[in-house]
C-alpha cells in the first residue's frame, strides 16, 4: 500500500473511522480505536466507538467508552446522553435518570433526552416532572 495514505495522526483515522462508518462498521470501530491509540483522550472517537459497540449489542463495553469519553470531556451531552441509553440498557435506571440530567444541564435542546427521562421518570411515579420533561421535548421536537 501506499505509505502517504495510512493515517499517521489521531484525527485522521478518526476522520477516516467516520468515512467508514456506513459502509463498515467493524473498519470504523478498528480506526477509532487506532485514534484512541495515538490520543487516549480523544473524546469524539471514545464516543463514537461506544455508540458502534452499543449497536452490536456489547453495551458493557459500550458502557465504558462512553464513561472514557466523559473522563475526556465532562462536558459532552451526547456522551452523558448515550451514556444514560446504555445504563438504561442495562437494567440501572436510576442511574439512567442522573445522565439524562446530566446531559440536559449541559445541552437543554436535546429532545431525545427530555423524551427518555419523561418515560423513566413516569414509570417511576414522577408524573409531575415527566409531564414538564414531555412538554420540553414537544416544544423542541416542534421546531
Amino acid at each position: 500500500p501506499d505509505v502517504d495514505l495510512v493515517p499517521e495522526a489521531s484525527d485522521d483515522w478518526y476522520d477516516a473511522a467516520l468515512d467508514l462508518e456506513t459502509s463498515d462498521p467493524r473498519g470504523a470501530a478498528e480506526a477509532y480505536r487506532r485514534a484512541i491509540e495515538l490520543d487516549p483522550g480523544h473524546a469524539d472517537a471514545l464516543l463514537n466507538l461506544g455508540r458502534l459497540l452499543h449497536e452490536e449489542g456489547r453495551v458493557d463495553e459500550a458502557e465504558a467508552r462512553y464513561r472514557d469519553a466523559l473522563d475526556a470531556d465532562p462536558s459532552s451531552a451526547r456522551a452523558w446522553f448515550n451514556l444514560g441509553v446504555a445504563l438504561e440498557d442495562l437494567g440501572r435506571r436510576d442511574d439512567a435518570v442522573r445522565a439524562y440530567e446530566r446531559a440536559l444541564k449541559l445541552d437543554d435542546q436535546l429532545a431525545v433526552a427530555h423524551f427518555n427521562l419523561s418515560r423513566l421518570l413516569d414509570e417511576t411515579g414522577l408524573r409531575a416532572k415527566a409531564l414538564r420533561h414531555l412538554a420540553r421535548y414537544r416544544q423542541l421536537a416542534a421546531r
